[in-house]
């Protein structure tokens, strides 16, 4: 179950969402909101793990440890490609 929240919104944007749910591409208003914010949150979170992976390949210790188990599992690479 869902919670309940109020929000204002721009006015052209509710008659573009009520046209949207008229067309049948929503169920409901409450669908498209919980669609759009969802997607929006989940952009976002796509966007900081983007950004956690450009900072750890410029962080020396991480690219290290890559480094060492690229290492401990070269022969292990190599056995797979001879089967």
């Amino acid at each position: 179950m869902g919670k309940k929240a109020t929000f204002m919104l721009d006015e052209q944007m509710m008659k573009l969402a009520k046209e949207y749910v008229e067309k049948g591409r929503f169920r409901s208003m409450n669908a498209l909101v919980e669609t759009a914010i969802k997607d929006e949150l989940d952009a976002i979170r796509k966007d900081q793990i983007r950004k956690e992976i450009v900072q750890a390949g410029r962080d020396p210790m991480f690219l290290a440890d890559i480094a060492e188990i690229e290492k401990d599992f070269q022969h292990v690479d190599f056995e797979e490609r001879e089967k």
